[in-house]
């Protein structure tokens, strides 16, 4: 089975019904139907709380981490290797480590990185990518 990695942008775009928010919801779909694996990494899913906070206030985050927990979205644990994976890739490509660790999951599953974020572009070929939106 396909398996996809959610990076924090993606699902930002999504939850405000951003450019490229029906990809997402595409893809959402499709993981209903048990036709693809989403997951993402809980310090992504951090990320999305803080930015949403930022941006909407506490009560809108609260919100945000609600719908994400009815959604087909494996919310995945930090272990070692991913851990010093994100490491590694912080060091060689200077982007910052949260996005690192997102990229050290689909690294880890042989995921496709679902994301909008440009500081990917730095990383070249490790695994696909799927743009949602470019900034």
């Amino acid at each position: 089975m396909r398996s996809f990695v959610l990076d924090a942008s993606a699902v930002v775009h999504y939850l405000q019904a951003g450019l490229g928010a029906g990809k997402l919801e595409q893809l959402l779909a499709d993981a209903r139907r048990q036709q693809l694996l989403l997951c993402m990494s809980v310090l992504n899913l951090g990320e999305v709380y803080y930015l949403t906070w930022q941006r909407a206030g506490e009560e809108k985050a609260r919100h945000a981490v609600a719908t994400l927990s009815h959604l087909p979205i494996q919310i995945i644990p930090v272990d070692l290797l991913q851990s010093l994976k994100a490491g590694e890739l912080k060091a060689v490509h200077k982007i910052p480590y949260v996005d690192c660790v997102a990229a050290a999951l689909a690294l880890q599953r042989q995921a496709t990185l679902v994301t909008s974020d440009r500081d990917f572009e730095k990383l070249g070929r490790h695994f696909p990518i799927l743009w949602i939106a470019r900034p």
